[in-house]
């Protein structure tokens, strides 16, 4: 019997003689161990202090105990006469690999040689294996911390297969190819440092196409000169400045987040990896391995992955007690994700977790984690332990394990035998299955009369218990949502609905946010923004295109599912809907990066004429670097000090000039010249208590500022 103490259950750390722990576990969860508790382990109240397992009568029903090691063949009972060698026998010479002797020795044995005896057969269902001295409990297979050379991405994820690359340190590339099209992950050292794709949509012009940062004539442009060969998109980017050298890095980097993002997404198709083939020579590392995967993993689909893991959420979450792919440390949790971690104990299921934090967030910590084999969720192929707790049949459960108990179904009650009418108000329902042994014949009937209190057919159980929902009157149908604009007309062909989610998808690239998902500006709450996409994500899902042959249109819903998702993760964070509400009022101004440029070129030149005391030609240039670009703190700053220093009379001309250097501070209060040059000219007027006090501000702000420092010293106030 479980035993409990002071009106608490037991808790149990148990550790095995390789020194691995596992708990702490209530006494009722010992059984999900499997064979890993044996009569050597230890286990503990606290997880600190061990003892001998033995001590613990409460556990010995999950105790595995070791067959003694099956001994050597004995050797022939023989009497060894004087000068003779030694006989070796059998079972030494198999065991130290020793030839076979040329001939017996000289002996006469004083009774025939008994055969060694025979191995026990063994049982037809009960026996996992010969007993091994010194075997591991539920080892790990050698093969499966290696990288799989090909497979179904149905069987290991992608997930699975960058955390076993990232494991072995593995050199190569890992083509993953679905519906006809292949993305391909090159790992140097077990780091993601190239990918590529031949799918049109996920190319590095349709990534920059998406984002917005070329037009679509420039994309048809460089798209046919690579038809002509010879060249890679970058090259040509570059050679027609469509992106400057500088943003190269960055976005090519991007790119190949975005297409991490979209291999390790993947459910289906097959997958191959090509061991030690070299990656590019433009290939570089896109950041730390296991960082890597994690925020990848942070960037996939909740509602995807919540599907995925199924009814195995209401399965108690357990550690593998660290049999997982590589170690937690290294994904660098947050806050949030370390404390869920740390609080997964074996005793609550998936569902329950969910409710303790952002549901989003624990969904996609519990997807990485079992993917890498640190938590387990009753996947399948794992034993089923909803079996009956019968002691017959724990006794021969293979092994010699014995069923667990209490997660066994309850038996229904006992039916009584005493009948009690059915109340007339249910007479029109079925009524439950009968018991066979209350079952009475009754004169069959067609159709039973709306007065009767006992239906004709079925025959009516022996105690029919009338449930609540037999009662109560049935709940009104629920309302049909509002059609969205996704929707189609019933008996849609694939074809037509194709045709028609092209055009959807053209009105929503030019579509506010609010439009995308069709809810009011100024009305919509967030929870209208989540209730509107998750009724257009019920048609646009690309899951929801199950045919192969129609690759098409799940690329279609794919763009389109992408496209109102990006639309409710704005419009759903409040910071981010009036930063986007700005954009829209036009309060964001379209920034010209061409002006910003010309302007910096300008205010470049422009200093370089005032420090050579061209203070006329400085100032003009000036002028048309603030032109071009108004917002810049710095080009006033300059333009009152240069005026300062082409004055006549200065100490006239200051309050003139020292008004585009104040300017220049309202815009930007940190902004470093203006204050030096403020100081210069209150030190030229004579105010040196202002002037001290403006170096003051120089070196509060940058406290290396050489100039600041000497004209301090100069005015002896350091």
């Amino acid at each position: 019997m479980l035993s409990r103490h002071m009106g608490e259950a037991k808790r149990y750390w148990v550790r095995n003689e390789q020194g691995r722990v596992w708990g702490p576990f209530p006494a009722e969860q010992l059984a999900r161990l499997k064979g890993q508790i044996t009569d050597k382990s230890e286990v503990s109240l606290d997880g600190r202090s061990f003892r001998p397992v033995a001590e613990f009568p409460e556990v010995q029903p999950f105790v595995v105990h070791r067959a003694e090691p099956r001994r050597a063949e004995p050797a022939p009972t023989e009497r060894v006469v004087e000068g003779n060698a030694p006989y070796i026998g059998p079972g030494l010479r198999a065991m130290f690999s020793i030839p076979g002797q040329a001939a017996a020795p000289a002996a006469t044995p004083s009774a025939p040689a008994a055969a060694p005896p025979a191995d026990p057969a063994p049982a037809a269902a009960g026996r996992r294996g010969p007993p091994v001295m010194n075997r591991q409990a539920a080892p790990e297979p050698a093969d499966a911390m290696s990288l799989p050379a090909s497979g179904d991405l149905g069987v290991i994820s992608p997930i699975r297969l960058y955390a076993l690359a990232a494991l072995n340190a593995s050199n190569g590339a890992l083509e993953l190819r679905r519906d006809g099209r292949r993305i391909t992950v090159s790992f140097r050292r077990g780091t993601p440092a190239y990918l590529s794709t031949d799918d049109p949509d996920l190319s590095l012009l349709g990534f920059l196409q998406s984002k917005k940062l070329i037009a679509p004539q420039q994309a048809a442009a460089v798209q046919a000169e690579l038809a002509k060969g010879g060249a890679d998109p970058v090259s040509v980017l570059l050679q027609r400045q469509i992106i400057a050298p500088a943003d190269a890095h960055r976005l090519l980097g991007e790119h190949a987040l975005f297409l991490l993002d979209r291999a390790l997404e993947s459910t289906r198709g097959s997958f191959t990896f090509h061991a030690d083939a070299p990656a590019p020579d433009s290939a570089f590392p896109l950041g730390q391995k296991w960082t890597l995967l994690a925020e990848a993993v942070r960037r996939l689909d909740a509602g995807a992955l919540r599907a995925r893991l199924g009814s195995r959420l209401t399965h108690p979450v357990v550690r593998s007690g660290g049999l997982g792919i590589g170690k937690v440390e290294e994904l660098a949790l947050n806050a949030q994700e370390t404390r869920l971690y740390a609080g997964i104990d074996g005793t609550r299921t998936g569902e329950e977790l969910l409710k303790q934090g952002d549901p989003a967030a624990v969904l996609r910590l519990l997807h990485l984690l079992v993917e890498l084999k640190h938590l387990s969720l009753g996947d399948a192929g794992e034993e089923d332990f909803t079996g009956a707790a019968n002691p017959e049949q724990s006794a021969a459960r293979p092994g010699g394990l014995p069923t667990p108990i209490a997660v066994a179904p309850v038996p229904p009650r006992p039916q009584p035998q005493t009948p009690r009418p059915t109340p007339l108000s249910v007479a029109p329902v079925a009524p439950p299955r009968p018991t066979p042994a209350a079952v009475k014949p009754v004169a069959p009937s067609p159709r039973p009369t709306p007065a009767a209190v006992k239906p004709a057919a079925p025959p009516a159980p022996a105690a029919p218990r009338p449930t609540p929902a037999f009662v109560k009157p049935a709940p009104p149908p629920a309302a049909k949502p509002a059609p969205t604009i996704a929707m189609g007309p019933a008996g849609e062909t694939p074809t037509a609905q194709l045709v028609r989610l092209k055009g959807l998808l053209d009105r929503l690239e030019n579509a506010t946010h609010y439009e995308a998902l069709g809810v009011d500006r100024k009305a919509a709450t967030a929870a209208d923004v989540k209730r509107s996409f998750v009724l257009l994500a019920r048609d646009l899902h690309p899951d929801t295109v199950t045919d192969p042959a129609q690759g098409e249109l799940r690329a279609i819903k794919e763009r389109l599912f992408a496209r109102v998702n990006e639309a409710a993760q704005i419009l759903g964070d409040d910071a981010r809907r009036k930063e986007y509400e700005k954009e829209l009022e036009g309060d964001k101004k379209e920034v010209d990066v061409g002006r910003i440029f010309d302007a910096e070129d300008k205010f470049q030149r422009a200093e370089i004429f005032i420090k050579a005391r061209k203070y006329k030609e400085g100032l003009q240039v000036l002028d048309e670097a603030i032109v071009l670009n108004p917002e810049e703190a710095e080009f006033y700053a300059w333009r009152g000090y240069a005026r300062f220093l082409l004055a006549q009379d200065r100490k006239a001309a200051f309050e003139e000039c020292a008004s585009d250097i104040r300017k220049a501070i309202k815009m930007l209060d940190r902004c470093v010249p203006a204050f030096l040059f403020l100081g210069q000219m209150q030190k030229v007027i004579g105010d040196t208590k202002g002037a001290a006090a403006s170096f003051q501000k120089v070196l509060q702000l940058d406290d290396r500022n050489v100039e600041a420092q000497r004209e301090l010293r100069m005015l002896g106030k350091r």
